[in-house]
């Protein structure tokens, strides 16, 4: 390699490495947002890609609880629109214009948990 091209090509690092980087315009691990405005001033929860997922419940004489897409969710209470009606030990109820869906739990997965084998 020529002393000139070594020249251009040292000049060339040394400014690609001293200008800063591109900003960062999001926080990359920050949480989606639990709320979103519309137009009419309703405020709406966005709706997951997905399906629902109930990964517990917890029902006892005090108190209902499920727990449903990271979120700790009481009968009555809404989540993406949907109401929850009814909460059991295997699954959920909610209701949504109108219609009702059943939720059955997903147990979350661990990287230690052995995989699942049919016999």
């Amino acid at each position: 390699m020529s002393a000139r091209a070594m020249v251009s090509l040292l000049i060339l690092s040394a400014s690609a490495s001293a200008s800063e980087p591109p900003p960062i315009e999001h926080n990359p691990f920050s949480r989606p947002p639990t709320e979103v405005r519309v137009r009419d001033g309703q405020s709406e929860m966005p709706r997951p890609t997905t399906e629902l997922v109930l990964t517990a419940t917890m029902v006892s004489s005090a108190e209902r609880l499920a727990h449903i897409d990271g979120r700790v969710v009481r009968e009555g209470e809404q989540i993406y629109g949907y109401q929850l009606l009814r909460i059991y030990e295997d699954r959920a109820i909610f209701e949504r214009n109108g219609s009702t869906e059943t939720v059955y739990v997903k147990p979350e997965r661990d990287e230690n948990d052995e995989p699942e084998t049919r016999r």
